[in-house]
């Protein structure tokens, strides 16, 4: 049987009376809340921001959420959230002041529903079975003690996961500076893994405003009017992906939690309600094609193949590059990614061809780095080793940005 996905736009009756109808048509959830339910709602709160903006959960959406829910009569309701701890792009941030920014302190106040804070909470030290990269992973107590939990994402891309639904939404539910262990390790495949231990009851997509791109305001802000809900993840991020102008088989952190639960993460599994997809569809910018405009100098090629992992760990790449050298190491540098024609692309001495899908093209020229996909700092040596600039200085001055991040959030969490 199909995994129902609803899509519902917000229209004279308000952000709620479409909240309400996105829930319903897509199942409802009187069956999965009883008298005895602890209850977690979680929103994208990753760091202070009014709503409205696209950068996070709208209160609105929050509001009306937890107001479905408490009519439900569970034992307990929390409105949790851990912000974003930092790594490449962005400092730690306060979850105090994105619960105040944001509204939704408020509106836990207006409802007499308690907040929490996820980066602080007691935590348990989780065993992860047959794990890609994470055996064991620290998740707050809230979380793995709540019977259902109500995953709220926002609607937007991400610079290393391409998009960011209900899978990375929980990513929040990691204390502190646990997240940034999934972009060591690996964001697409530690996210799979941390879903797999994390046991979500439904999703509600706040789809009412959306960021694309580099997520600038308000340039980047896409406003679309749409509430999504459903309780199989896969089945939402499949949709929301393609809402977004995606193809769900890019999205390397759904293909694998799909794998892990033996289903396909493909529309041809779903049954969308409400309104139509088709017509609803977005050609939301990635933050790689934003950077590729703002990087003339540099030439890219990409396969059918190309995936998260290669995009997230190049952007990683010309982040470093360009914050923390004079940027020349970008000139004239041609990347390849993913399985493009040979006849596509112009080999020269600049030519890098990144991870396992353009190594047949290897002995037409440049240089290969392995890896699926290949990590940050090989790929930061190899442009700068192209370009006589010091990789090792480039990436000391990378890590003392992201130590100064991690002593931020120390500094959060002592508060």
């Amino acid at each position: 049987m199909k995994n129902k996905v609803s899509i519902v736009k917000v229209d004279e009756f308000g952000i709620e009376a479409a909240t309400r109808k996105a829930i319903d048509l897509a199942g409802g959830l009187k069956k999965i809340i009883t008298p005895s339910s602890r209850v977690l709602i979680k929103p994208n709160l990753c760091h202070p921001e009014p709503s409205g903006m696209g950068h996070i959960t709208d209160c609105r959406v929050t509001e009306a959420v937890t107001k479905i829910v408490q009519e439900l009569g569970p034992k307990s309701v929390v409105i949790g959230e851990g912000s974003a701890a930092g790594y490449d792009w962005g400092g730690s941030h306060s979850t105090e002041e994105a619960f105040r920014v944001s509204g939704t302190a408020d509106v836990a106040h207006k409802l007499g529903v308690e907040l929490r804070n996820l980066n602080t909470d007691e935590f348990e030290i989780v065993t992860v079975k047959n794990p890609y990269v994470m055996d064991k992973v620290r998740i707050a107590k809230t979380a793995l003690e709540s019977d259902v939990i109500i995953d709220i994402p926002v609607f937007k891309t991400h610079g290393r996961c391409l998009i960011t639904l209900s899978l990375k939404n929980m990513k929040g539910v990691l204390p502190g500076a646990e997240k940034r262990k999934t972009h060591r390790l690996g964001l697409d495949k530690a996210i799979a893994d941390l879903n797999s231990v994390v046991k979500v009851g439904f999703v509600v997509v706040d789809a009412l405003t959306g960021m694309q791109g580099l997520q600038e305001y308000p340039k980047d802000r896409v406003e679309l009017g749409l509430i999504l809900a459903g309780a199989d993840r896969v089945a939402v991020d499949t949709v929301g992906t393609w809402l977004m102008g995606f193809d769900p088989t890019q999205i390397m952190h759904l293909q694998y939690f799909a794998e892990r639960e033996g289903v396909k993460a493909n529309l041809s599994q779903v049954e969308v309600v409400g309104e139509s997809l088709e017509e609803n569809r977005q050609s939301f910018s990635s933050s790689l094609e934003t950077f590729k405009k703002r990087f003339p100098e540099l030439s890219l090629f990409e396969g059918m193949s190309a995936c998260t992992g290669c995009y997230g760990e190049l952007l990683g790449t010309l982040t470093a590059i360009k914050a923390h050298s004079d940027g020349n190491a970008l000139n004239e540098l041609t990347i390849v990614m993913g399985n493009p024609e040979a006849g596509d692309v112009k080999f020269t001495d600049r030519t890098l061809l990144l991870g396992k899908c353009p190594a047949k093209l290897a002995n037409l020229g440049g240089t290969h780095i392995k890896g699926c996909p290949p990590m940050c700092d090989d790929i930061i040596r190899a442009i700068c080793g192209m370009s006589g600039v010091d990789a090792d200085i480039v990436i000391e001055l990378r890590n003392q940005a992201r130590q100064q991040g991690w002593k931020e959030t120390r500094r959060l969490l002592e508060q």
